[in-house]
């Protein structure tokens, strides 16, 4: 960590993602402060250069370790992922929103059109991670999707409902329950029918 604060100026935007990436994947809650520092300086001086998985995967792994981005930082990146959103993949989408939501941040009006556009556009694509990672963080959000993502992310629900996990299914159920929006009768069906299959794996809350 005393390393790559020496060094932050010499990271380019992917390696600012990863490295934070990393930190947050070995389950490090409280990163050396000047670390965080650095790398969020680091970060807005290059914020114009974040491609749109970089921006997904540090604003992910900052919101896993319980860190909010300086508003800064916030709003370069949220400029940067609207300049960008046509180039979002659905991982991206979920992963951004996500942590968004988990820091308890209102994306600004233009990005949350431009990610629900996107999100809707390849809605398709979705993995059930990222249909129940996405729902969550509307719910989280306390706003309510446009009712064409909603009816494009019930579709896909439905339509990869058998790669559901337990987690998956609590998510997304959950979500739609906090925005009392009302599943059609197909993904109720649906969702039932795994959460029996899969009861086995299912945690107490």
């Amino acid at each position: 960590q005393a390393r790559a604060t020496a060094t932050a100026g010499d990271f380019e935007p992917q390696g600012v993602s990863m490295l934070m990436s990393a930190l947050s994947k070995m389950f490090i809650k409280n990163p050396d402060a000047g670390l965080v520092e650095a790398m969020q300086g680091r970060a807005r001086e290059t914020a114009g250069d974040f491609e749109p998985q970089s921006v997904s995967m540090l604003m992910l792994a900052l919101a896993k370790m319980g860190i909010k981005p300086d508003a800064g930082l916030l709003e370069a990146l949220q400029q940067q992922a609207t300049a960008t959103a046509g180039d979002f993949k659905p991982h991206d989408v979920a992963n951004l929103m996500w942590g968004l939501g988990k820091m308890g941040v209102t994306p600004d009006a233009g990005l949350m059109k431009a990610m629900q556009r996107r999100a809707i556009a390849t809605a398709g694509n979705f993995k059930p991670q990222g249909v129940a990672m996405l729902m969550w963080a509307f719910a989280k959000m306390d706003i309510t999707p446009d009712a064409d993502l909603v009816k494009a992310m019930q579709g896909q629900a439905m339509a990869t409902a058998g790669d559901f996990k337990p987690q998956n299914i609590a998510n997304c159920m959950w979500a739609l329950a906090t925005m009392e929006l009302r599943p059609d009768a197909g993904l109720m069906g649906a969702m039932q029918r795994r959460a029996m299959a899969t009861a086995g794996g299912f945690k107490p809350p």
